[in-house]
């Protein structure tokens, strides 16, 4: 069962705008919002599970998702000294729809606005000059300190990352055959994912895979680490460990079953692979979450 977070639990009576900075772990669970969410990763690395995808993120990452998106950050590993640490403004459609008249025209804009369905479910861009971190940070502060008129300011803040991410999705429209060229490998990756979430049960070798798709074993290797940042073998461990999770977070199964069906028979490097991910057994990962 997901999780549905609401605009009344984080917002003031008067201001639909909200900011914080979250050090993930796996005990955040799967959710979604009635409300659209910026989120920038500003420290360390991990997954972003989104509805059925499963996402590479590090530094710089930045994540448009629309009202309804279902979605949970995972830290690479519980080591506190790489903690994964996301910086979130989230605010309501209606701050969107109150500060079009400030914006470049922009259809994405505007059906967030008026909460239409898109054409998929979430955005993901790259902070290559920083310059999203320093809007964020400066927004943060502002949201902390709460000086005179800071509503103001955070919505001219939420207009300069909004303008900024125009230029970017604007940048990336025009770049041409090397653009087009990636997106056509993102497809195909995601056919691969598609294909790695229905078999996860069985035996997926990196030889298996690149056979089912008709690629040899490095270029299969070379598109998969380029889309998605991770070579297989590990991304596909993050992959079942996440499914473990919700598995006995939602159901009463035993984690002897559990670990048959994300495709592990050795119990052994089962339980050590889900405390390298996770910081703790599966049966700790059950009470904590019960």
């Amino acid at each position: 069962m997901v999780q549905l977070l609401r605009g009344e639990q984080f917002f003031e009576p008067d201001f639909p705008m909200f900011l914080n900075r979250e050090t993930e772990s796996f005990r955040v669970k799967f959710h979604q919002h009635d409300f659209i969410e910026l989120c920038l990763v500003e420290e360390g690395s991990g997954y972003q599970h989104i509805e059925d995808e499963t996402i590479p993120v590090r530094k710089g990452d930045l994540f448009l998702l629309p009202i309804g998106t279902s979605h949970v950050f995972r830290p690479a590993s519980p080591q506190t000294s790489e903690p994964l640490i996301i910086c979130n403004c989230i605010f309501k459609a209606e701050v969107l729809q109150e500060i079009l008249d400030w914006l470049p025209p922009n259809p994405l804009f505007s059906r967030l606005a008026d909460q239409e369905p898109t054409e998929r479910h979430w955005y993901q861009f790259q902070d290559k000059h920083h310059r999203f971190q320093e809007l964020f940070r400066a927004a943060y502060i502002e949201y902390q300190q709460r000086s005179s008129n800071y509503h103001s300011m955070l919505r001219a803040y939420l207009v300069q990352i909004l303008i900024l991410l125009d230029r970017v999705m604007r940048a990336s429209d025009a770049s041409g055959q090397v653009q087009d060229t990636f997106i056509l490998q993102q497809e195909k990756i995601g056919d691969i994912l598609s294909h790695m979430n229905l078999h996860m049960h069985e035996p997926l070798t990196l030889q298996k895979m690149a056979d089912t798709f008709y690629m040899s074993t490095s270029h299969f290797q070379r598109i998969f680490k380029t889309v998605t940042g991770q070579p297989f073998n590990k991304y596909l461990q993050h992959m079942r460990i996440q499914r473990s999770c919700h598995l006995l977070i939602h159901t009463t199964l035993t984690v002897q079953q559990i670990a048959a069906q994300v495709g592990y028979a050795d119990m052994k490097f089962f339980h050590t692979l889900f405390r390298r991910i996770t910081g703790c057994t599966p049966q700790q990962y059950r009470q904590l979450n019960r």
